[in-house]
């Protein structure tokens, strides 16, 4: 059940990230019930599995999907 849990919060920061609405770290961990490391750890995942790099944009407030440069 826990790969399940992983799994769903994985797609959730996915849809607030294309949706520019994740705000801070800090928050952002709060909204996932996670703690700010584990927050760390899942946006490294998401960079290698989607070969793309998630940056923090302080003009949006949220991370955003970049390209990756080759």
């Amino acid at each position: 059940m826990a790969g399940l849990k992983y799994y769903e919060r994985t797609k959730l920061l996915i849809e607030l990230i294309e949706k520019k609405k994740t705000g801070g770290p800090k928050e952002l961990a709060k909204s996932l019930g996670l703690k700010e490391r584990m927050v760390y750890n899942i946006l490294d995942d998401l960079r290698l599995a989607m070969n793309c790099e998630i940056c923090y944009s302080k003009e949006k407030k949220s991370y955003v999907f970049t390209e990756k440069n080759e």
